[in-house]
């Protein structure tokens, strides 16, 4: 199934990408100054921060972002790609359009309100299943026998 194109107005678009870019700005800045009190080279010898954003790789960002800032880095990233290619504003689950209140809120999300709990829901289930499974199997087996 194709993703339909966005048909939200474009100055709207426009505001929502650069809510983006300085959002992702204020992300790298924090790497950067990290970078800044942890060694005197490396990342610094990159060029801007625009460079930054691709040349960086994930080890170095999980040591100065933490996990969810790294997730949203990503979705930041992959919202600005949307933007780009005209799909921006179409939930990537059902192919629905978001509303415009969701995108004003939440201006990297990939998903409607109702596809996003689907989606959360079934992150949950699967982390408890493997959590569950991965418990069963550390557990000392009982050796015992009764006679």
């Amino acid at each position: 199934m194709a993703v339909p194109k966005s048909s939200i107005d474009p100055k709207f678009i426009q505001e929502i990408k650069e809510s983006l870019l300085e959002k992702r700005i204020s992300l790298l800045e924090k790497l950067n100054t990290w970078e800044d009190k942890s060694s005197p080279s490396g990342l610094k010898e990159m060029g801007d921060i625009a460079d930054m954003a691709s040349e960086i790789n994930e080890d170095v960002l999980n040591s100065a972002l933490t996990e969810n800032e790294v997730e949203l880095l990503n979705l930041i990233e992959h919202a600005l790609q949307k933007i780009d290619k005209g799909t921006y504003g179409i939930c990537e689950g059902s192919k629905k359009k978001i509303p415009i209140a969701r995108l004003k809120a939440i201006p990297w999300t990939p998903y409607t309100v109702e596809y996003a709990e689907i989606a959360a829901k079934t992150k949950a289930r699967i982390q408890f299943d493997r959590r569950s499974d991965s418990q069963s199997y550390n557990q000392p087996l009982d050796t015992s026998f009764d006679e």
